[in-house]
């Protein structure tokens, strides 16, 4: 277990240090965390106010300040002015390795033997999903940790003290990312399962009803006392906001993403999981637990499609379907281990191939080029270029500097969001050529709809730096309608639903 950790924790550390941070707009949040940090460290109390008022996410940002002050110690020991964005992500990667861990202690909990939940373990440590997330500044991992430790304190029996912490964690959970509002009644329905009589549920939820509006008070608290009604004005506005994409995909969004994410290792834990259900019924304690585990993740999955397809609230994300994938290793585990039990000798070639998957899945982010790195490397070499982008309907971001060099242009080298058509490129000669992140499938469940998809599955998109062949034909700023999105307004989308 202790080497399983390790290697994992090596691995993301070293995904992070290779880039990709900034990315996605939502990790914009982590200067909140700075913002925090240098505020507190000024004692200045109109900086800290301006902070807390925001109620998004907001113990992420209590999460951030401190990794703010640990990358700022950092720089102090070093010859760097400043922490580096890629040590903040490596700090936030270390979530994921701890996730490796609840995930096995889960098992535990859930009444496995230490076989079992070490196999349930090298499901988590090998999962696509439960990795490449690493090097980007977001809370999900963060998020998830706090969800699986309430989950552990939720499926063993115990006394008031355990339940009350398990509500405080899952208050934690919420407030380190608002879209895992789901996860709350799946711990709540792991209690209910756990506890063998009703006056003992009762019991246990009052002690996890205590602590979770206990820990949801604590953490609303000083937004509250900073920004009042501004607070939950911002808060009303926020929850009208998880609308990019189409409600209509929500049931079949899950599948079809983690198909792209995890291959043909995904499909053979989802066959291990459909073994588990087939042994789910007898009586005995095995069966128990794969009932509970089972339907946990049917909660883990129905919840969100609801709100999703039925109410059309929440559009559901890559993002939303990882808390999926922790259920999937601990029915998964059962299988394995009853494998390994039947055939002793094919569990070390088992384990051969579910880390030879994982490995095979995990090598080539590594080298995948972002749009920040390739624009810093551009500037750095030829300065400051134009920018052109290959699909019409993008909001375009504007340079940062003038213009130095009016005789190239860098393609594509921003989110590519939303996307109407494609337009091709500028006449010129490739000067270097890359990789953009959406050509990745994964990347591409991230608020694209299924047209969007298909668009960019037949145009695989390219980061490209290009010596123009007519650099008059390309202007060195668009016009103000394309920055804002104005261009495309008869596209055909929702743009009520596309804040």
């Amino acid at each position: 277990m202790l080497a399983l950790l390790a290697g994992s924790a090596v691995l993301r550390i070293a995904l992070a240090w290779s880039g990709g941070q900034y990315y996605f707009d939502d990790e914009g949040r982590y200067q909140r965390g700075v913002a925090l940090y240098q505020a507190l460290r000024a004692g200045d109390a109109a900086g800290l106010r301006e902070q807390l008022q925001w109620p998004d996410h907001l113990a992420f940002n209590y999460v951030n300040t401190v990794v703010a002050a640990l990358n700022h110690a950092s720089a102090q020991l070093t010859t760097h002015s400043s922490g580096s964005v890629r040590l903040a992500a490596a700090v936030l990667s270390l979530f994921s390795v701890l996730n490796i861990w609840l995930v096995h202690r889960l098992a535990r909990a859930g009444g496995a033997g230490e076989d079992e939940a070490l196999w349930a373990a090298v499901l988590a440590a090998a999962s696509n999903t439960l990795f490449y997330y690493s090097r980007h500044l977001l809370p999900y991992d963060c998020a998830l940790s706090a969800a699986l430790g309430a989950l552990c304190l939720a499926v063993r029996a115990g006394p008031g003290w355990r339940h009350a912490a398990g509500g405080a964690l899952t208050a934690l959970s919420f407030q380190l990312y608002n879209g895992y509002w789901f996860l709350v009644p799946v711990v709540l329905l792991a209690l209910g399962l756990s506890t063998p009589t009703w006056v003992a549920r009762w019991r246990a939820g009052l002690a996890w009803a205590a602590g979770f509006l206990g820990s949801l008070t604590i953490l609303l608290l000083p937004g509250l006392l900073a920004g009042g009604g501004y607070f939950w004005a911002n808060l009303r506005n926020f929850s009208h906001t998880v609308l990019q994409g189409q409600f209509a995909e929500g049931w079949s969004l899950p599948g079809e993403y983690l198909w792209h994410s995890e291959g043909w290792l995904g499909l053979a834990v989802a066959a291990a999981t459909g073994f588990a259900v087939c042994q789910a019924w007898p009586a005995g304690a095995d069966a128990f637990r794969l009932r509970r585990w089972l339907l946990l993740l049917g909660a883990t999955y129905l919840l969100p499609v609801a709100a999703c397809v039925g109410w059309e609230k929440f559009v559901i994300y890559a993002r939303t379907v990882r808390p999926l994938v922790p259920f999937f290793c601990l029915t998964g585990a059962y299988a394995l281990h009853a494998l390994a039990g039947w055939r002793p000798r094919l569990a070390p070639a088992a384990a051969v191939l579910v880390i030879g998957g994982a490995l095979t899945h995990f090598a080539p982010h590594f080298s995948r080029m972002f749009p920040r790195e390739a624009e810093y490397y551009v500037q750095q070499e030829y300065g400051m270029t134009k920018h052109a982008l290959s699909f019409s309907g993008v909001i375009y971001r504007q340079l940062d500097y003038p213009v130095k060099r009016p005789d190239l242009a860098l393609l594509n080298a921003q989110s590519l969001y939303p996307l109407r058509s494609y337009i091709g490129e500028p006449a010129g000669r490739v000067l270097f050529t890359f990789e953009h992140p959406l050509a990745y499938l994964p990347y591409q469940y991230e608020g694209h709809t299924p047209r969007e998809r298909a668009l960019l599955r037949e145009h695989p998109p390219l980061i490209k730096l290009l010596q123009l062949t007519a650099p008059a034909e390309v202007p060195e700023h668009p016009p103000a309608a394309l920055i804002f999105g104005d261009a495309d307004r008869a596209d055909g989308f929702d743009h009520a639903r596309r804040p």
